[in-house]
């Protein structure tokens, strides 16, 4: 498999290579008619098939059918269409926990194995329409909660890889698919991310259409994605936020953000490093890995550093997280936790401390969410980014998996957008992030900020003995 420049038989770039591209630098290829989306997504089955037994990353992938439709595709006149299509030939995975028509969502659960929603979720519509591919779908946790799939740390199977959104972010990481979608209701994009040493994006609360996705909590629920690119996760915003006059909240937050954004352009940055809650609970070569990184940035003569103490002003979040989250889940899975022995202990004791949550309780967490918001915005008021761990160090070891709580919730808590990137390295050579965060529709600033840090794209991991 070859890239052929238009309008010559020259073969231009070698099938390893294709999996290696970014999502950018393919859809650019594909509208120009020099790359056909099967070959695309023909490389990136190979890496598949190389890395698949060892980290068990899909939960439904059918390589015939895929490749079937991607060939349907290579007969799309894409240099003559207008709009050009963002996505164009762009193969995604998916985590199992959107509706697809063509693909059972079982949302990592025995439950619904085999479930046929017949519809797309609406983000799934736009890839489409936008020419993007489908791919498959990719393990999740049970109903994207605590209890985890079956993926594995392609850095080190004896350490986890997350736990909701895991295949999401390990299908990217090795190549399978440069771009995988995920859903963030406490730190499950960041953390994956983090822990196999990819990139990871949830942008601000609202942005992104929820229709046709596994629902747990009405205010948390955010959709993300990975890719290896800051350019990528800039790309697929842009196609499945939501916009126009039907989004005035949206649209009014944005344009504000922007205003700020471009007044500021020649200024340098101001960044702030974050000492978020659960700060003191992360291993201490973590916070001495980001406070050089800090100082180091400091150091740019674009960037105005200073430190921002936020454990006092958020000093609750986690306690109004598990509130709003656990009395959420035991309201939506009612129905599933009814049967008998076919539900996780974990989400049985979760729903069981949730039932004991007086509406109240549930009404005042709230309200305290909407004010944490209020308050980070405030905070932030003389930053445009923070940086601040994404994890409290490497991913534990499978034998004790418990997480320690880090600031990956608190954002989300707060409706605010936060990328994390692979920067660290911690003393068993794993990797750990640096998480990015702005205010609450500062996506785009955010975005460009991050691409002053990493503005290249990392290849994908080489598998065990190569």
């Amino acid at each position: 498999m070859t890239v052929r420049a238009k309008g010559s038989g020259e073969h231009v770039r070698p099938a390893p290579a294709l999996a290696s591209m970014t999502a950018t630098e393919g859809a650019a290829l594909v509208r120009r008619g020099e790359l056909r989306p099967s070959e695309w997504l023909a490389a990136c089955l190979e890496q598949q098939l190389v890395w698949e037994s060892r980290v068990l990353a899909w939960a439904q992938l059918d390589r015939d059918r895929v490749l079937a439709e991607a060939r349907a595709l290579d007969s799309t006149a894409w240099p003559d269409l207008l709009p050009a299509p963002r996505l164009a030939g762009v193969p995604f995975g998916i985590k199992d926990v959107f509706n697809t028509r063509d693909l059972t969502t079982a949302m990592g659960s025995d439950l619904w194995s085999g479930f046929e929603p017949g519809n797309d979720a609406r983000v799934i519509s736009v890839i489409r329409l936008l020419g993007g591919q489908v791919v498959g779908k990719t393990v999740t946790a049970e109903f994207a909660v605590h209890a985890p799939g079956s993926t594995r740390n392609p850095c080190d199977p004896g350490r986890i890889a997350g736990t909701s959104s895991t295949g999401s972010a390990v299908a990217v990481a090795t190549g399978s698919v440069p771009v995988a979608l995920g859903t963030q209701t406490a730190g499950s994009i960041i953390r994956p991310a983090s822990y196999v040493g990819t990139l990871g994006f949830k942008p601000s609360f609202g942005l992104i259409p929820r229709t046709g996705v596994l629902k747990t909590s009405d205010t948390l629920d955010s959709i993300g994605w990975f890719a290896r690119s800051v350019d990528d996760l800039a790309l697929v915003f842009d196609a499945l936020r939501v916009q126009g006059r039907d989004y005035p909240n949206v649209e009014r937050g944005l344009a504000r953000a922007e205003a700020k954004r471009r007044a500021g352009s020649s200024a340098p940055w101001r960044v702030a490093l974050a000492i978020p809650p659960a700060w003191d609970l992360a291993d201490p070569y973590a916070r001495d890995a980001v406070r050089s990184f800090a100082a180091e940035l400091g150091r740019r003569p674009d960037v105005r550093m200073e430190e921002l103490d936020l454990r006092a002003a958020l000093g609750d979040a986690h306690a109004v997280h598990r509130t709003i989250y656990h009395k959420s889940l035991s309201y939506y899975f009612k129905k599933e936790l009814s049967r008998d022995g076919e539900v996780s202990p974990i989400l049985r004791e979760i729903c069981a401390e949730g039932r004991e949550i007086p509406l109240e309780a549930f009404a005042r967490a709230l309200e305290r969410q909407r004010e944490l918001e209020r308050r980070l915005s405030l905070e932030m008021e003389g930053h445009d980014v923070l940086v601040t761990l994404s994890v409290a160090g490497e991913p534990p070891p499978l034998e004790r998996p418990d997480e320690r709580d880090d600031s990956a919730l608190v954002w989300t808590l707060c409706g605010a957008p936060a990328v994390s990137l692979p920067l660290f390295r911690g003393p068993r050579g794993l990797p750990f992030g640096l998480q990015v965060v702005a205010s609450r529709y500062g996506d785009h600033k955010l975005l460009e900020f991050a691409r002053t840090i990493l503005p290249g794209a990392l290849p994908p991991l080489a598998p065990p003995g190569t």
